[in-house]
């Protein structure tokens, strides 16, 4: 298990990397120009706000303007689909997130080659989740939670954002290592669960902060602990999941890919940009403040965090026997 003194190593081993990497202005040919970034969720969202808050910086960093397409819905696959269809000239990114390590396994047959249609630019933010209990659960802790769920098999429910993401893999990943059992409840994302979490008529949630934080403030739901290997500043009296369950660890992802064949010099130009972004000070905090924490890594980071990811979770999902069709 990964602990928080490594993260901060391999941190500044990425700052170290990126820094290696062509300046955002060298790439020759480059010029200002309009860059569409595709995002695979609807506006509003921490998907959008997260890239919206970084693409300040990057629009000066490239001297382009980044434009955000909407492709919402179906982990991600319209939006990579939108980008395959595009010229493979820099242009055009594409917002990517943990769904698309899983796909390849919840999905018989996908409209493209996840390892080899698409380049990836940079991990943007990784996204600890929090677990929140409603008031059918009588807990304040992780380990009261483990021995109530022991002491009442198949009374235990969680809500899961869509098929196969990091709440609804997070839960069963949750339970496996606890040794308890649990259902999973499937939603079309945290907004339209969290009502039933504060009325009580499912148990917990695995979820973004931001999602949770203003029922938590208001009484009507508990924060029982966070999924990431240590404390996080955003939350900063939440002890880990793993204090109570060991080894467990886990957190959505966001990123930005290009479509295969773009110009190794603008694919690293781009990457630069949104590293330099990553790195800004005002950034950062709002970032953090949103629950996410910025990362900026190498094209090669991203690519190694995909195929673990992808690795990981393929056991889980064979086993749960997850399908999207």
């Amino acid at each position: 298990m990964r602990t928080a003194r490594r993260d901060t190593l391999k941190a500044g081993l990425a700052a170290a990397a990126i820094a290696t990497l062509p300046r955002a202005g060298s790439a020759q040919g480059a010029s200002a120009r309009t860059i569409r970034t595709i995002v695979p969720t609807g506006p509003g969202g921490t998907t959008d706000l997260m890239l919206r808050t970084v693409h300040r910086r990057v629009e000066t960093e490239l001297g382009s303007t980044m434009l955000l397409d909407y492709k919402p819905g179906a982990a991600g696959i319209p939006a990579i689909q939108s980008a395959l269809n595009a010229p493979a000239d820099g242009a055009t990114v594409v917002g990517v997130y943990t769904a698309l390590a899983f796909n390849p396994w919840t999905f018989d047959k996908l409209p493209y080659d996840t390892f080899k249609d698409l380049e990836p630019v940079s991990l943007l933010v990784n996204i600890p989740l929090v677990l929140a209990a409603g008031p059918g659960v009588p807990v304040s802790n992780v380990t009261e939670l483990v021995a109530w769920a022991k002491a009442n098999p198949g009374k235990l429910t969680i809500a899961a954002s869509g098929l196969g993401g990091g709440s609804h893999l997070g839960g069963l990943l949750m339970a496996a290592i606890g040794g308890f059992d649990i259902t999973v409840v499937p939603y079309k994302g945290g907004a339209a669960a969290l009502p039933d979490l504060v009325e009580g008529r499912i148990g917990l949630m695995l979820d973004s902060y931001q999602t949770l934080r203003a029922q938590a403030e208001a009484g009507r739901i508990r924060l029982l602990g966070v999924s990431s290997p240590g404390p996080q500043a955003f939350a900063p009296g939440l002890q880990p999941i793993a204090t109570a369950i060991p080894e467990f660890a886990t957190a959505s992802w966001q990123g930005v890919m290009v479509r295969a064949g773009t110009p190794e010099a603008e694919r690293l130009r781009i990457a630069r940009a949104y590293a330099a972004g990553m790195r800004d000070p005002e950034v950062r905090a709002a970032l953090l403040a949103q629950g996410l924490e910025p990362v900026g890594s190498t094209p090669e980071e991203f690519a190694r965090i995909i195929r673990a990811d992808h690795e990981k979770w393929g056991p889980v999902i064979r086993k749960a026997g997850l399908k999207a069709n």
